[in-house]
């Protein structure tokens, strides 16, 4: 597959760092560390295009490019800016295990067609192949697959190239067509009294009949002084 060229020059403990350029390092089985500045812009271009799944010819040497994945790119959490990079200089006749992103076509069509709702279970599969034959994501027209409500697609069914193995698990669901479940909104009922008022009103009841009692207290007292 075509590769990104990205130049680099070797960095010195003794270079002071600009705001052009990013500290990285390469390395990898056949190669020794070594300690690196690439140009902040061409690298951010060349990051946009290939993310951590594409080889990049990392160009040191003009007539032997090192084949390159970019391992890590850290970034400032305020600036969001990239600080630092990994490169992982590969060996071109050992397999490696990276995931390739899946792109899914055709549906709105099936939503179309089926009323229903697209359901993307899984968004990335695991794959193995030689570096020469490296993938970043793989176009998949599901319109012909799903066709009613409830049928699914499993990763056994991606059409992968030449040389490229899956790794994900055959059985795993990678789409499906759902129905659409209607959200039910119930009506708001009516407050009823609340436990307060009910015990305000359980009070107010006793107050009367506490008021009522003593009143007749007060007439039988009467009564036994009128006898006296």
């Amino acid at each position: 597959m075509d590769t990104i060229q990205l130049k680099a020059r070797p960095r010195k403990k003794e270079d002071k760092q600009t705001e052009n350029e990013i500290p990285a390092v390469v390395y990898g089985p056949n190669s020794k560390n070594q300690n690196l500045n690439v140009d902040y812009k061409e690298f951010s271009r060349a990051y946009d295009k290939t993310g951590e799944s594409t080889l990049i010819d990392l160009i040191l040497d003009e007539k032997n490019p090192a084949k390159v994945l970019i391992k890590e790119a850290q970034r400032n959490p305020i600036s969001d800016k990239f600080i630092h990079v990994d490169f992982y200089q590969l060996d071109m006749n050992k397999k490696l295990t990276v995931d390739a992103e899946l792109i899914f076509k055709g549906i709105e069509q099936i939503e179309k067609e089926t009323a229903g709702e697209v359901i993307k279970n899984l968004s990335a599969v695991q794959i193995e192949c030689l570096p020469k034959d490296l993938i970043k994501e793989i176009e998949i027209d599901i319109s012909d697959k799903l066709k009613t409500i409830g049928d699914s697609m499993n990763a056994s069914e991606i059409k992968l190239p030449e040389g490229v193995d899956l790794i994900t698990d055959p059985d795993n669901t990678i789409v499906s067509v759902q129905e659409i479940k209607e959200e039910i909104f119930e009506e708001p009922k009516e407050e009823t009294a609340t436990e307060e008022s009910k015990e305000g009103e359980g009070t107010k009841e006793g107050s009367e009949e506490n008021k009522d009692k003593k009143t007749e207290d007060k007439k039988e007292e009467k009564k036994e002084e009128d006898k006296k």
